[in-house]
């Protein structure tokens, strides 16, 4: 794949002889062409007063500095200083050591990187050491952690310390500060006195609110210093105090757990070739599960007979157990930690070697993708000498070196000897300033006066997938001129609505308003009423070389209920009621064509059973750009980790919004109701928090709104807030509904609520509810083809006798407004559905007395519209009354099974085996075998939902052995149950489910 290496010195300061040691780097999430890159480089205007840092808007290509950064010497610029964009604000974030004082800290923001001003100082304090910068954007507030040796504290001792404000890009100042150290520190001898930690501390960042922070625990202060390395978590963005406390070390129960203790390191100052080591580490998380960390640091005393070592060690448990040393290399610093969204974790680091008795600096990016089981790929991106000369420190690559990841991509920064030659860079190179790469000479400004060799930052990027191989389906667009990019991660948080895959009641793709999909409700029935047709845009984000073969785009398509946490289906599942057909359609795109181009569309049918309120997703692929596994089959977006499975990956798009079309010129009194499920995907019950964010122009339009959660709540909002749903179960099924006004306004606008799921404290996944405006006749259509839908189910679940008379009504005005074109009489099927109104008494005898969605009181509303001759306001309440019915259905029929959630229950049944008291038996390791055989054979695609019911025979003979050994008669009666519950899968499901939920209570959690 393909690997950039830049080296960023601009043209215009060719003539520069500076020693750009100890780099950092930072890459706007939200667009990946702003990068900045500092090092010790000082200002060219005299006198000094400021630093720079260098600067790229477009994508690393050319270079530029911008002297913003206060307290500049004439020397280094400043001192130790690190930066990082917020997640998607734009906003520039550094934390510095002045140049012009010694150990001052200032914690600096600038809003615009590229544009003057100095950035401006929040925090200034001293004496403090090695400032690291970290930070995400979480419901658009920054969220900037700066990590430091803070010695200050001295007298305590708890130098390793994290500054952080939670609202980054607002507040004058960081007023939070978490001191990590809960052990004795080294004592330090007169005249300094006190005690600290080692001078690196680190922070990594999960979007979920998941924090780490690793530090060098320092126990003795000598030579050699002794130390633990110490690994601390917090589980809530650090908003409880104490902060940083949530692992603990079972060996003394302290905060902070010691991944390695009594490690010998170098002394401060001691040289490895000429440059000086001693406080070397670096933290890295999973983006795809918080609870996978890895960590680095070297240790020894760079002799022969102890060699400064690196290693790395990874956590799967949050910090709570670690490998042993993954990965080694002898002679190596300046280690840096990053994994994508791919899990693919990486590492660089600069290893001395010497050859022909010349010592020289390697810069190593090596890649793992099993966790560092092996190495994947090691790159040697600069191959050049160690040397010092002119160096007004033992800093000739500096104290550190710096890797990022943006979605699939690696952004890193070294610093390393300039001699343009095309030997030292095997990666290969592109040098800014003038340099003749035959004679190996630098160049003036004039490229022809030689200038001596020195030290530059050299800037990379490693891309996973080439911009020509990068195919994507976009999860939003605004409007022809602003749209999704392709970028990874996507930054927009409703990934949901305005998405590049939809559904159509025919095998055209439809019109695109404002570059905008136009979307269908699906149809359901016997033959051609049930049949609907999937498709998909699909974009490249270049074009490929000349001459280059066309490429095969494969999309696979998959549905799942209307709400968060519902499990997808796809054709494998041969769900009778839902069958997607096959095969997979394909779009080939030619070298020089980017798109968009539209897939040919999927044909697949809802049987009279099924509700129309479904969620449609896909998955494209090709060979150089496959999706990142695992599959959305048989999962909800976000689990069974807390991973952004869509946002991370441009490959993967959904659609999960419910508009119910209102008359443009607006109703009166009645309120237009919809509905979606909350289905905990997890394999432990929890608690549901789901955030609802109203924007205000709806709040003006539409005044007080109502969320409803059916048989509990109905709460009235005026903004936006939360609702925690408690206790829920793996697999339950609970419902939101929104209740708001039929307001007048143009026709095609879009009024909706925003719901998303949220875990710790970051939205997982999400859905929409609301109203699209359109004409009389095209409401009419909607409302007819609700009416045709609701009572083909009802006809197939209840046997209504009234249900054909109103189907019939239903198809006779649909075929009207079809010949006249919109123009049919508003009120003549008001008129025919209070003719024969018996359907009211029939579904209120089959629903009973348990109503939780209230149907039979907007019964009674819908019967006084229609007596009224309010027809517009009539259509809004037939509507609403529909979509309760509808509601109440898809609940009596989730309680009977899902043929969806049959591999949820599969990895929840090896979630609680591992969780269960007690011995490992026999019957529990031959239960987690025959599950992992399952999963293993469902993510490869040779096993879906049709496979289930052999799964269970097979499970029924360890399940019984083990419910003797927990000796549980209600277990060993469910498990009785589940034995003659025949081969439908869905019915099998629901057995198994019972099991599960008896089980649960002997599990923890």
């Amino acid at each position: 794949m393909p690997i950039r290496v830049v080296n960023i010195i601009p043209q215009s300061l060719s003539g520069e002889t500076n020693f750009d040691s100890e780099p950092s780097i930072a890459v706007n999430p939200s667009d990946p062409r702003q990068i900045v890159v500092t090092s010790f480089t000082p200002d060219t205007a005299s006198p000094v007063t400021t630093g720079p840092y260098f600067f790229s808007s477009d994508g690393g290509s050319t270079w530029s500095q911008n002297s913003v950064i206060p307290g500049g010497n004439a020397t280094f610029g400043t001192k130790d200083i690190s930066v990082r964009f917020g997640g998607s604000s734009g906003v520039l974030y550094a934390g510095i050591l002045r140049g012009d004082s010694s150990l001052r800290l200032n914690i600096l923001r600038k809003a615009n990187y590229s544009g003057p001003g100095l950035m401006a100082i929040l925090v200034d304090r001293t004496p403090e050491d090695q400032p690291w910068v970290e930070a995400a954007t979480q419901w658009n507030t920054d969220r900037v952690f700066v990590s430091s040796n803070d010695l200050t504290q001295r007298p305590t001792g708890a130098t390793a310390s994290v500054d952080f404000d939670l609202d980054a890009a607002n507040t004058a100042a960081f007023t939070n500060t978490a001191r990590l150290e809960t052990r004795a520190s080294a004592a330090l001898p007169p005249p300094t006195g006190g005690s600290q930690d080692g001078p690196s501390v680190r922070t990594a960042i999960h979007r979920s609110g998941v924090l780490y922070a690793v530090f060098f625990g320092w126990r003795t202060f000598a030579s050699p210093n002794v130390t633990d390395i110490v690994v601390c978590r917090d589980d809530n963005w650090a908003n409880s105090a104490p902060t940083f406390r949530s692992l603990t070390d079972p060996g003394d129960g302290n905060a902070g757990f010691r991944v390695a203790t009594g490690v010998s390191v170098a002394a401060l100052g001691t040289l490895l070739g000429t440059q000086r080591i001693g406080s070397n580490l670096t933290i890295a998380v999973d983006p795809r599960n918080s609870q996978r960390v890895y960590v680095a640091w070297c240790d020894g005393l760079a002799t022969t007979a102890s060699p400064y070592t690196l290693r790395i060690r990874r956590s799967d448990n949050g910090g709570q157990n670690w490998t042993p040393d993954l990965f080694t290399v002898s002679n190596a610093t300046n280690p840096s930690l990053a994994v994508n969204t791919q899990g693919v974790v990486a590492l660089l680091y600069q290893q001395l070697a010497t050859v022909s008795g010349t010592a020289r600096w390697r810069t190593h990016l090596v890649r793992s993708t099993d966790h560092f089981a092996t190495v994947t790929t090691d790159t040697i991106l600069a191959d050049v000498i160690d040397s010092s000369a002119g160096a007004a420190l033992s800093v000739i690559i500096g104290d550190y070196a710096n890797l990022i990841s943006i979605g699939k991509d690696l952004y890193g920064a070294f610093s390393g000897q300039n001699a343009p030659l095309s030997a030292n860079f095997p990666a290969g190179v592109t040098y800014l300033r003038n340099a003749n790469f035959v004679s190996g000479t630098l160049l003036a400004v004039d490229n022809v006066t030689p200038v001596s060799t020195s030290v530059d930052p050299f800037f990379f990027q490693y891309q996973t997938v080439a911009l020509n191989d990068d195919f994507y389906v976009r999860d939003w667009t605004d409007s022809p001129t602003s749209g999704d990019d392709g970028s990874e991660p996507s930054i927009k948080p409703a990934f949901y609505v305005t998405s590049d895959v939809w559904n159509r009641r025919d095998t055209l793709p439809g019109s695109f308003p404002h570059d905008q999909p136009e979307n269908e409700d699906a149809g359901n029935g016997l033959g051609n009423i049930g049949d609907n047709w999937l498709f998909a845009r699909v974009r490249r984000r270049a074009p490929a070389p000349a001459g280059s073969p066309a490429v095969t785009v494969n999309a696979h398509f998959l549905v799942s209920k209307l709400g968060t946490g519902s499990n997808y289906e796809d054709a494998s599942d041969a769900d009778p009621d839902v069958t997607l057909s096959g095969p997979d359609p394909t779009l080939l795109f030619a070298a020089a064509e980017v798109g968009p181009k539209t897939t040919n569309a999927l044909a697949w049918h809802l049987n009279p059973i099924a509700s129309t309120h479904l969620c449609v997703a896909v998955e494209i692929s090709t060979p150089a750009d496959p999706f990142v596994p695992p599959s959305l089959h048989g999962r909800a977006p976000g689990w069974p980790t807390t991973d952004l499975d869509i946002v991370d990956d441009n490959n993967k798009a959904q659609r999960n919004m419910g508009l119910s079309t209102t008359p443009a010129r607006g109703t009166g009194l009645c309120l237009s109701d919809a509905f979606a499920i909350v289905h905990n995907a997890a394999t432990y019950p929890r608690d549901m928090l789901i955030r609802y964010t109203i924007s205000p122009d709806v709040i003006r339009r539409v005044g007080q709104l109502e969320i409803e959660i059916p048989g509990r709540d109905r709460i009235r909002v005026r903004d936006s807030g939360t609702i925690t749903m408690d206790r829920v179960q793996p697999g339950e099924n609970r419902w939101i509904g929104v209740r708001l006004r039929a307001v007048a306004g143009k026709e095609s606008e879009t009024l909706a609520i925003f719901f998303d799921e949220i875990v710790n404290g970051s939205p997982l996944n999400g859905f929409g509810l609301g109203i699209r405006l359109g004409s009389d006749p095209s409401a009419t259509i909607y409302a007819m083809q609700r009416l045709l839908s609701v009572f083909t189910r009802l006809l197939a679940t209840w046997s209504l006798t009234s249900a054909p008379t109103v189907m019939d009504l239903a198809s006779r005005v649909l075929r009207a407004l079809a010949r006249s074109r919109g123009r049919a009489s508003r009120v003549d099927w008001a008129n025919d559905l209070r003719a024969d109104a018996r359907f009211f008494a029939e579904i209120r005898d089959a629903i009973g007395r348990q109503d939780p969605f209230d149907v039979e009181r907007h019964a009674k509303g819908l019967r006084k519209s229609l007596e009224s001759n309010r027809d517009a306001e009539s259509l809004v309440c037939l509507c609403s009354y529909l979509e309760r019915i509808d509601a109440h259905v898809t609940m009596l029929q989730l309680r009977n099974g899902a043929r969806a959630d049959i591999f949820q229950n599969v990895r929840w049944q090896q979630d609680v085996l591992s969780r269960l008291k007690g011995e490992l038996t026999d019957s529990r390791r031959r239960i987690d075998e025959l599950c992992q055989e399952f999963i293993q054979a469902w993510d490869g695609r040779r096993v879906g939902a049709r496979d289930f019911p052999r799964l269970v025979r097979r499970l029924l003979a360890p399940l019984e052995k083990l419910s003797g050994e927990l000796q549980d008669a209600e277990l060993k009666t469910r498990l009785e149950a589940l034995v003659g519950g025949g081969d439908d899968p869905a019915t099998l499901q629901h057995l198994h489910r019972e099991v599960l939920l008896k089980l649960q209570t002997h599990a923890g959690r």
